[in-house]
């Protein structure tokens, strides 16, 4: 399991008593890679998805399968194992990944 700062709900600094709250990130990090945009992080520029890019957009069968390869090369860019991405017809994603 990955540990870094962890976030709230609206993405923002999660703060326990006026320090950082540090815990279980790993699927902060997913969630970073696939809300990111390629270029966002100066150090990673190769890194992100951009998923809100596919918001009512229809997902074909080659466009879901493309989709699934992609998070799967950039998770495992980010050194994660254990990673099962699955989507449906609706547009619905589900990622699973682990982090050592």
């Amino acid at each position: 399991m990955a540990k870094d700062i962890l976030l709230d709900a609206d993405r923002d600094l999660l703060f326990i008593e006026g320090d950082f709250n540090i815990g279980n990130s790993d699927e902060q990090h997913v969630e970073d890679i696939l809300l990111s945009s390629k270029g966002e992080y100066k150090q990673f520029p190769l890194i992100g998805i951009d998923l809100l890019s596919f918001i009512n957009s229809s997902l074909t069968l080659n466009t879901r399968q493309k989709l699934e390869k992609e998070i799967s090369i950039q998770l495992l860019s980010d050194n994660a194992n254990e990673i099962k991405v699955t989507t449906d017809n609706e547009g619905g994603i589900k990622v699973e990944a682990r982090y050592e």
